[in-house]
């Protein structure tokens, strides 16, 4: 009776406790983390509800268990009990710590988590708008260098650079010009000789409102813009007062949000001004800027297009509102987007998310407030199941170890009982066998790897946790007597069988195999086993004792692995093959414009106006090579960060590669009115073992770039042997702009230079430095810099030596000496022997009409006879019976020699060169390509190419190269 009340009264009290911890989880959670997720809440309400009502349940079904199993329950249930409710407490009070702990550093991360995706949204707002000012800059540059941009002019311009394509959201881009009301005639008359009869001026506003028109001149793509070609955007208040604003500032300026009447959608939208003006005048103050101005060029750009997509830098985790001034006004809204689409629009609405900041952006004068708030898709990511999981698995382990306590205390109670009437020796043995026997339990059951004993038939007799965790079984009853062969697939039986003998004959046993657990999990396994017997039975019998170890994560992972180095690998080819395309693109159109510009300095007639001609073409042929060294400065990087870049060591001399680098660098100093020289300090080795190409390409460029930042003063190279180290140092000392500290720091950086003002002021792309420091420490040197702002700066290359012989070094005298300026004619390097290629029968393949008209006009002023085709199946046509790609070849060869382009439309110059010699084609076959990777130029070999040539072309180089086969060559070569 007394065992039946105490049993109700536990009944009430668990029930009570129940009801009572969803209560105070229900009012807890909301108030401890306010902002937690409506899913994430219900997990952690139901976690604190098993926190605070499983220990007092825990303990009542001890207490009701305790009473059943024995009359002398108080005492044992007393004595028991005092350990375990210190450890339920304990458990409670450390979880509660751990998942509090847990949960606000969930938040934290949260928060960091938003902020850095806010951050790349804001980021690439301000990129975009900056593509802006970059086109309004280069428009601007098209206007300044024209004395009057005509409409074809600007028509080209605008093929070239299409705003719709270049500038996301931009409708176009265009020309305004002011015209005062007095000259109003005078600009029509203009407009209609030269803008069209149909030209008129079209207001925004009223036109008599303001002394002047601001009126749209040039507006491209002008199907699109039709509305906008002729607008006075001063006839508008928003339109005018930014125009004026970049009149008097001369930076890029915004209008507030207007409506574009060129936009048939209503969208929101903008001008983007920048003011034009007069050259060669100073534009320091705003009345200068005014008497200078000439008009503006603008983009009208539509909100919605222009930030199209800006989600994606968000992952479509955030929501995204643009204002066009700091107050949050629906109407100065630009932009809005979102990147979670709710069901309905009342969910959309009562949703509030767990972040929301503002973000004050400032472009052409207008401050924008970007607002980020973050959606469903980032405040359910998971973040917060952690405090969860803490929470409930820290209440299991408690009840867990309140458990094993509690039995281990009515155990050891029980057994001290017994123990009272055995004699001290058995009760030591006793003490010292459990002692044994905990240390073999805790092992056997906390090693993670599956411990299970088989029979010779390879049956489960025994196994421990993690055997159970495996096997996917509740417990051993549910296994025992199984075979391990019934969880293996058939095609791993013999594998697992032969092992298992292995095992038993004594052999060494370790296999893998895929092993499905008794609830359908398929894991990747590996057994090691070994044999014992059991030597307590009459006959003693033998077991196997087989360690089952899961190994599919790390498979998996080692899998992830080969995967991710294979599409490292791919991504390294894909970019390669770019490298090697645009390559290809670049340097075709160059051959046409250093080869053009050759061929009209040759023909500059002698007349009054030959001076001027002569100095337009030199310019065009020294900013094309300066292009072309730009292209080869980004191959090189490209070639040493994918570490293709090959070094050479081979005897050089020191002085005569300072004599060739001063020669070279002399014309440049020249210009600038600077002194270059070279001093040799001390006893220096004449030849080293290194690559000189390399070293000449640094110098080159320390030299290059000393003179360029130097205005006044001098250019020295030093040279001296610093004993001490074993290495050759030459330094570049110059009296230019220097550096400070921080600049020096970020002076090795691809694409970068001391700071912005300076690319502005002085060029360049950032790029040699950063080469010619990977080059010197291939060449195993360094380059180091010292500098001071406004004194100068000191570039110093170390070249590491090897022994030098006693008889290998020059005196300074001797160096200098030797490295004397010399004077070469450069105009023979460029001229070609005439009729080199007298009586030569060359078959031309190329598909630039350019390149066809420039090569043919090469090589038929050396003496050759050039025949040419468009493509490779035109060449393979050429060369057989009946014309046809499919005939044979003819018998004798129309030609001595096939000059081929490698890429052509329809057939490429490797498929025909792979053809023609599949044919049997013998002749010499040069391959004409715009690759220049060292790869490229192999793979052209490898086709069957004989020899091969790059793009620009070299006159000289082409008609050596060609000149090897001639017939008359050839035969004396054969005899």
């Amino acid at each position: 009776m007394q065992a039946n009340k105490h049993l109700l009264r536990s009944i009430v009290e668990v029930v009570g406790t129940v009801v009572l911890a969803e209560v105070v989880s229900t009012l807890l959670v909301p108030m401890v983390i306010p902002q937690l997720p409506t899913f994430a809440a219900h997990l952690m309400g139901m976690a604190v509800t098993l926190l605070i009502a499983a220990p007092l349940i825990v303990y009542r079904m001890m207490t009701v268990w305790s009473i059943k199993l024995s009359t002398a329950a108080p005492k044992l249930s007393t004595d028991a009990m005092r350990p375990v409710i210190l450890i339920l407490v304990g458990g409670v009070a450390l979880t509660s710590g751990i998942a509090y702990w847990m949960v606000s550093e969930a938040y934290r991360q949260s928060e960091v988590a938003f902020d850095a995706l806010s951050e790349r949204v804001t980021t690439e707002v301000a990129r975009r708008m900056k593509e802006f000012e970059d086109g309004l800059k280069s428009l601007r540059g098209l206007h300044e260098v024209s004395q009057e941009l005509t409409l074809d002019e600007f028509r080209d311009y605008c093929k070239v650079v299409d705003p719709q394509l270049c500038f996301q959201g931009a409708m176009g881009q265009g020309y305004i010009q002011r015209v005062p009301k007095d000259d109003v005639s005078q600009f029509m008359s203009w407009a209609k000789e030269n803008l069209g009869e149909d030209f008129q001026i079209k207001s925004a506003g009223n036109l008599d409102q303001y002394d002047d028109y601001f009126v749209i001149c040039h507006i491209e793509p002008l199907a699109d813009n039709q509305a906008a070609w002729g607008l006075d955007v001063g006839s508008e208040t928003n339109r005018r007062v930014a125009a004026e604003k970049a009149r008097a500032t001369g930076v890029p300026t915004l209008t507030a949000k207007i409506n574009l009447v060129q936009d048939q959608r209503s969208h929101h939208g903008f001008l983007y001004y920048l003011a034009v003006y007069q050259t060669g005048v100073p534009l320091d103050t705003r009345r200068q800027r005014e008497d200078a101005f000439l008009g503006w060029v603008y983009m009208p750009i539509t909100s919605e297009s222009a930030l199209d997509g800006i989600l994606l830098s968000g992952d479509g985790k955030v929501d995204v509102m643009v204002y066009d001034t700091m107050a949050i006004d629906p109407n100065n809204k630009l932009f809005c987007d979102h990147g979670y689409h709710f069901e309905s629009d009342h969910q959309k609405h009562s949703y509030q998310p767990i972040f929301s900041k503002s973000y004050p952006l400032t472009f052409g004068g207008r401050q924008w407030n970007v607002q980020i708030s973050s959606n469903p898709n980032f405040d359910t990511s998971g973040i917060f199941l952690r405090p969860f999981m803490a929470t409930a698995i820290g209440a299991t382990l408690t009840i867990l170890l309140a458990t094993m306590v509690w039995n281990m205390g009515t155990s050891r109670l029980r057994a001290i009982q017994l123990a009272e009437s055995m004699t001290v020796d058995l009760k030591a043995a006793k003490e010292e066998a459990e002692e044994g026997f905990r240390r073999f339990t805790t092992i056997y059951e906390n090693v993670p790897v599956g411990v299970n004993v088989l029979d010779e038939d390879g049956r489960v007799q025994e196994t421990n946790p993690a055997g159970l965790r495996i096997w996917e079984a509740q417990s051993e009853d549910e296994i025992r007597g199984a075979s391990l062969l019934d969880q293996v697939p058939k095609q791993s039986h013999n594998q697992v069988i032969r092992s298992l003998c292995d095992a038993m004959a004594g052999r060494p046993c370790c296999v893998e195999f895929q092993m499905t657990g008794l609830r359908g999990t398929t894991r990747l396994i590996e057994l090691h086993a070994v044999m014992f017997e059991n030597p307590t039975l009459q006959y003693k019998q033998q077991y196997l004792l087989a360690a089952l170890r899961d190994v599919t994560m790390q498979r998996k992972a080692e899998a992830d692995l080969r995967d991710a180095r294979e599409k490292a690998d791919e991504a390294n080819q894909s970019k390669s093959e770019f490298l090697a395309n645009m390559s290809h693109e670049i340097r075709t159109p160059m051959t046409a414009i250093l080869g053009y510009t050759d061929l009209l300095a040759e023909q500059v007639p002698s007349d009054q106006d030959q001076p001027e001609r002569k100095e337009y073409i030199n310019t065009i042929r020294r900013n094309g090579e300066h292009l072309l060294m730009i292209i080869n400065d980004i191959l090189d990087l490209s070639k040493i960060e994918a570490g293709k870049m090959t070094i050479e060591s081979v005897p050089m001399r020191v002085d005569s590669l300072v004599r060739d680098v001063m020669d070279l660098m002399q014309v440049k100093a020249a210009a600038k009115g600077l002194a270059l020289d070279s001093i040799v300090e001390n006893k220096i080795p004449m030849i080293i073992d290194s690559d000189p190409v390399r070293v000449r390409q640094i110098l080159v460029n320390l030299l290059g770039n000393a003179i360029k930042f130097t205005e006044i003063g001098r250019v020295r190279l030093r040279v001296c042997y610093v004993k001490s180290e074993n290495c050759l140092r030459l330094s570049v000392e110059d009296t230019g702009i220097g550096m400070s500290e921080d600049q020096q720091q970020r002076l090795f950086q691809a694409f970068v230079q001391a700071d912005n003002s300076t690319a502005r002021r002085f060029g360049g792309t950032g790029l040699g430095l950063r080469i010619s420091k990977r080059l010197a420490q291939m060449l195993g040197g360094d380059i180091t810099v010292t500098s001071e702002p406004e004194v100068g700066s000191i570039f110093c290359l170390s070249l590491a030596l090897k022994w030098v012989n006693e008889n290998n070094w020059l005196t300074p005298d001797e160096a200098c000496a030797a490295a004397s300026p010399k004077k070469e004619e450069v105009e023979s390097s460029r001229n070609p022997p005439a009729f080199a290629l007298e009586g030569m029968r060359i078959l031309l393949a190329e598909d630039g009409p350019d390149n066809i008209r420039l090569i043919s006009f090469h090589l038929r002023k050396a003496g050759a006879e050039v025949v040419t085709v468009e493509n490779g199946k035109l060449t393979v046509e050429q060369l057989t019976q009946d014309g046809t790609i499919d005939g044979p070849l003819e018998e004798p060869a129309r030609f001595d020699l096939i000059l081929t382009d490698m890429q052509m439309p329809e057939m490429d110059g490797y498929q025909a060169t792979r053809l023609l010699r599949e044919k049997g084609c013998t002749l010499p076959i040069v391959a004409l390509t715009a690759h220049a990777m060292a790869g490229d130029l192999q793979k052209c070999l490898d086709a069957g190419c004989t020899s091969y040539t790059t793009k620009p072309i070299d006159r000289k180089r082409l008609i050596e190269v060609l000149q090897q086969y001639h017939p008359e060559a050839m035969e004396s070569a054969v005899i």
